[in-house]
């Protein structure tokens, strides 16, 4: 009786830690309270303006059913325009129905960007699927309290959890660490490829590769989920691989990596603060 009644209270706490962790994605990605607002406002020239503004660190995606959407950058963003005394219907005056998404459609997306892996220059890692997420999130086998480093340059965008971090890149791509013990990042922070962003947790460090995918709002409708989750290709010893589960690899961080992102400025700022070092 009493290894019966151990049984139950192992698996129902099992359950309960797969149910926290299988939330981490999905809470990951809900929009801080009061992120991006609208309001209607008059320029100086008289003209009403409505405006959204956007007071996170990535684009947004503001999706109105069966009508025009728009792309919100950082900031202010005026959608409409009414110029003063003009005569004409406003299309905005009537409810609509809308939703805000993180990022905007990737303009070109490469899916063989090279990433690094989470770890530092030359040290060895691998991956298998995280069961506990609903969509493929990569577990990389570091150990609790060993250093997590990022796999791609870009800003870090605010999130519900502090512990966690999402990082925006230059593509419109997303990477998203998971159930870290420790975040290193602030919002609105840029994020280095090959720096440490945090420490790993008892369960190792989870990352999720993703982007807001076109093809799932096609004919004016959103089709449920709207992001596509990827396994980019991460430059190892072997070259730019496309990792196999559960299979050890030794990570490369080189200058050609960490330049990747740079406008033409900062890679020439880079390569001289280099050749003075």
């Amino acid at each position: 009786m009493k290894q019966h009644l151990k049984f139950i209270i192992l698996f129902a706490f099992s359950l309960s830690a797969c149910h926290i962790s299988a939330q981490s994605l999905r809470k990951l990605m809900e929009r801080p309270f009061g992120i991006v607002e609208s309001k209607w406002e008059t320029d100086t020239q008289g003209n009403q303006e409505l405006n959204y503004y956007n007071e996170d660190y990535c684009d947004y995606y503001l999706y109105r059913m069966s009508d025009r959407s728009y792309n919100l950058t950082p900031g202010k963003n005026t959608i409409f325009k009414i110029e003063k005394n003009a005569s004409f219907d406003n299309p905005f005056k009537s409810a609509s129905s809308y939703k805000h998404y993180r990022g905007k459609f990737p303009a070109n997306f490469q899916i063989n960007t090279p990433y690094a892996l989470p770890v530092k220059d030359g040290q060895k890692t691998g991956w298998q699927t995280d069961p506990r997420e609903s969509v493929k999130t990569l577990n990389f086998r570091i150990k609790e309290g060993d250093l997590v480093y990022a796999t791609r340059s870009g800003i870090a965008c605010k999130t519900t959890n502090p512990r966690q971090l999402l990082v925006y890149h230059a593509d419109q791509t997303f990477s998203a660490y998971l159930v870290m013990s420790e975040n290193f990042i602030q919002p609105g922070e840029e994020v280095h490829v090959g720096q440490p962003v945090g420490k790993a947790g008892p369960s190792r460090v989870s990352i999720s590769f993703f982007f807001l995918d076109e093809n799932k709002f096609k004919g004016g409708e959103s089709s449920g989920y709207p992001y596509s989750h990827f396994i980019p290709v991460f430059r190892t010893t072997e070259g730019d691989v496309k990792l196999k589960e559960k299979t050890i690899y030794q990570a490369v961080v080189d200058d050609e990596l960490i330049m990747q992102d740079m406008s033409k400025r900062d890679k020439k700022k880079y390569m001289k603060h280099k050749n003075q070092k």
